[in-house]
């Protein structure tokens, strides 16, 4: 078996393999965030649509450009000992970042769990990892996801963004030494939707935008699926499992190839796919697909999941 791989290769960015260290930090994750089932415990918005799109003027909301980027929740147990969790609760450890404390900066935060997404900035020419933090469960083993969500965001840039800054000016941590850099994801409310629908701004944005998303300024930080945070996309996707499959049972005519895609949870197919041979080297993975038209048309592979989308996903695309 393969070991996971992270999102881009970076120097000293490995997975973690001892199964007794995975299982003690993927169990402390999802202690910190409650979360009772197994897996990645971490907030899951759910795809806006006819049927919830009202939530958004029901009460106070957010907004944020979704990044196309590659989930992941932080773990920053201490100094040297930080690890990334992505959906597929795959741990990697990151070496070389730093988080001073803003009481101390001489000293480093422990036992906190943050929740971003690492992107792929083109800076003339060159890509640059970033990590973007938009959430935050636990600072300095004080569990803050019951906080209002302004709040949460006020402790990131405080605690979590500040002190870099200040320790970087004094040259107590060397950012140009890290695996990749670190920011805040910026929410603004939702006045400011036609800025962010602008060309001009997502022309500012040195990664690809894939759609908004709508946070609710009060809510707790919910593991799982939460109903309540809300993605919109230009063309909503679905993530299936395709499977193709050979008919051979019409006696003296070739084969014929079928496409068939997989939600999870349910053991027939969701729906078919109209098959063609550059399907063929996708047979089993994770595929994004959009409907038009009437029918699935194939967009491309999710490299970053291993499991599809659940059937009340697929069907609010239809």
């Amino acid at each position: 078996m393969t070991n996971p791989q992270f999102a881009i290769p970076l120097p000293g960015v490995v997975p973690v393999c001892q199964q007794s260290r995975l299982g003690y930090i993927q169990q402390k994750c999802r202690r910190m965030c409650d979360y009772r089932r197994r897996g990645f415990p971490g907030s899951q918005p759910v795809s806006m649509d006819i049927t919830n799109y009202e939530t958004i003027v029901q009460s106070p909301y957010m907004v944020s450009w979704k990044a196309d980027g590659t989930r992941y929740m932080m773990l920053i147990e201490e100094q040297d000992n930080i690890y990334m969790f992505d959906r597929d609760n795959n741990a990697f450890h990151i070496p070389h970042l730093h988080f001073p404390k803003d009481s101390d900066l001489n000293s480093h935060i422990t036992d906190t769990l943050v929740d971003g997404e690492l992107v792929l900035d083109k800076v003339n020419g060159t890509i640059v990892p970033r990590y973007l933090i938009y959430d935050i469960v636990t600072y300095e083993n004080q569990n803050v996801a019951n906080l209002p969500f302004k709040e949460r965001l006020d402790i990131i840039h405080k605690s979590i963004i500040k002190p870099r800054e200040e320790a970087a000016q004094k040259h107590i941590i060397d950012k140009q030494q890290e695996s990749f850099s670190i920011r805040e994801k910026a929410f603004w409310p939702l006045t400011a939707l036609p800025k962010l629908t602008s060309d001009k701004f997502t022309q500012q944005i040195l990664h690809e935008v894939d759609g908004l998303i709508f946070q609710p300024m009060q809510d707790p930080y919910t593991p799982g699926r939460s109903v309540r945070v809300l993605k919109w996309k230009e063309h909503n996707t679905v993530d299936f499992r395709l499977k193709i499959s050979i008919d051979k049972s019409k006696s003296g005519q070739l084969p014929e190839r079928n496409a068939y895609l997989y939600v999870n949870g349910l053991p027939a197919p969701f729906a078919q796919m109209k098959y063609s041979s550059s399907l063929k080297e996708y047979d089993n993975k994770i595929v994004e697909c959009i409907f038009r038209d009437g029918q699935w048309h194939f967009l491309k592979e999710r490299l970053d999941k291993s499991f599809p989308n659940a059937i009340e996903t697929a069907c609010g695309m239809i």
